[in-house]
């Protein structure tokens, strides 16, 4: 069989593959007996008519679409093996020569993913580590003060800490295509002015907001402009310019709690204060610890994917794009939305969806590939019997939230296999991970030496215990 073979920039390949004519002649012989007995054929037993007949009965198109099947699934594996291709997935037939002799089938098919990593064995960067301060230990009960805050109507203008009511409307300065600059309209909100120094670059609806109102009385009127910036946390408003009236309706102190042993028995199993400051930085201690432990080996994976070269085909981000798209589902569904609701809110439909999404998700499926390809090199496997163990309380965790109905639906067929080959990738990633933290930290050296010292040591036992060459022939002489 001749085969020839062109590389596509897209990490796919085209076979043109010469196929003897004589071969879709049978092919078409074998289709039609296939359709005679499918289809009733008046005066045959099914199977049993000529080719004549059926070709007249179902058109020579039918039989040759059918033919060409049944070629390619006998040609199309031996191409596969005598190429030596390694497909990411389903190949498509692209085109067929019949006016050449012998006729040529051209395929098109995507290659498995390439990974090529650099010395990732030599990076070295430092788990940074973050101590528990009294400050951030304070930080922590003073949310938990604030929650418990009672309100208090004022007479007086709008200081630090106030909530403040307010009716508030807004309106972009450009309208949109179809005329309409509505951004927000008139509607009561309360604010808490924040402190100066707390972090409101998450802050509705712009970072700040809230400080605008500082000074501001009952019944006093504002307007405000504010452009958003292209790199703006509402997806939505980048770049856009809008106006907000503001009117006040009335200021309330928030008085909080006395920190004493009666208010640390009032968030929790705590007997006084002492023991709620204790738990509040075990806790912040381990989420520091956990913070910094992430920090560390995206600072590694993020280096490694610099030197790395990495090749997929389309059909890769594809696939990753669409179950990108499907874990979206049951997130808006929490939030009482469906994927249909959810694109007319944004204006948009799926292909745009896609494009938006694709960046991210082109990200994750290379720091995936590379790890899973030093995962190989470090020859990091996860047994059969700790994959059923992390998988069945996956299925109890699940169990408890869904219902009977989702549950059957998550946790049968391809859903099931779908949970254990994630399951099972997840583990990898997560060791390759540390294996990587240990590297770059030179821990891993540490862990070797520590083995070798423990095969030296137990091989030296073993030595030491075994018999001299002497009391070995009198062990035997006296048995």
């Amino acid at each position: 069989m001749k085969i020839d073979q062109k590389a596509l920039d897209d990490h796919q390949v085209l076979l043109s593959v010469e196929v003897e004519a004589e071969a879709l002649n049978i092919a078409r012989k074998k289709a039609a007996r296939q359709i005679a007995g499918r289809v009733k054929v008046p005066g045959f037993r099914p199977g049993k008519a000529p080719f004549s007949v059926v070709e007249k009965q179902v058109g020579s198109e039918a039989i040759q679409e059918e033919a060409i099947d049944i070629v390619l699934d006998e040609v199309y594996p031996k191409v596969l093996e005598e190429s030596g291709v390694k497909p990411y997935g389903p190949g498509t037939l692209e085109k067929i020569e019949e006016d050449k002799e012998p006729h040529v089938f051209e395929f098109r098919v995507p290659l498995s993913p390439e990974v090529s990593l650099g010395d990732y064995k030599s990076i070295r960067i430092p788990l940074k580590k973050k101590k528990v301060s009294k400050k951030d230990i304070e930080g922590v009960i003073n949310n938990l003060r604030e929650q418990q805050a009672v309100l208090e109507p004022v007479d007086r203008a709008a200081k630090d800490g106030d909530m403040v009511y307010i009716q508030l409307s807004a309106n972009k300065v450009k309208a949109d295509e179809e005329g309409k600059s509505e951004l927000l309209s008139d509607r009561r909100y309360p604010v808490v002015i924040e402190k100066e120094e707390v972090d409101s670059a998450n802050e509705w609806p712009f970072p700040g907001f809230s400080r605008d109102l500082l000074g501001l009385s009952a019944n006093d009127e504002k307007e405000i402009s504010h452009s958003y910036a292209d790199d703006s946390e509402f997806e939505d408003l980048r770049g856009e310019k809008a106006i907000f009236k503001i009117s006040v309706e009335e200021i309330k102190d928030r008085i909080l709690p006395k920190l004493d042993d009666e208010f640390a028995k009032s968030v929790g199993d705590y007997k006084d204060v002492s023991e709620l400051q204790a738990e509040v930085e075990r806790s912040l201690k381990d989420n520091f610890e956990q913070q910094q432990k992430d920090e560390h080996e995206n600072s590694i994976v993020e280096k490694i994917l610099k030197d790395a070269k990495i090749k997929f085909p389309p059909q890769m981000l594809a696939h990753e794009i669409e179950h990108y798209i499907e874990d979206l589902g049951p997130q808006l569904s929490s939030q009482g939305l469906d994927m249909e609701t959810y694109l007319k809110s944004r204006q948009m439909d799926m292909a745009e969806l896609q494009e938006e999404v694709r960046p991210n998700v082109e990200e994750r499926l290379k720091k995936s590939l590379v790890l899973m390809e030093v995962s190989k090199q470090e020859e990091i496997e996860v047994s059969e019997a700790e994959i059923q163990e992390l998988v069945q309380k996956k299925i109890l965790r699940l169990q408890e939230l869904l219902s009977e109905d989702e549950a059957r639906r998550s946790l049968t067929g391809e859903a099931l296999q779908g949970l254990v080959s994630q399951t099972m990738t997840e583990e990898i990633i997560g060791r390759t991970l540390t294996r990587l933290g240990n590297i770059s930290s030179g821990k891993e050296k540490e862990e070797k030496t520590e083995k070798e010292t423990k095969k030296d040591k137990k091989a030296s036992k073993a030595k030491s215990e075994k018999p001299s060459g002497e009391k070995k022939k009198a062990a035997k002489k006296k048995d």
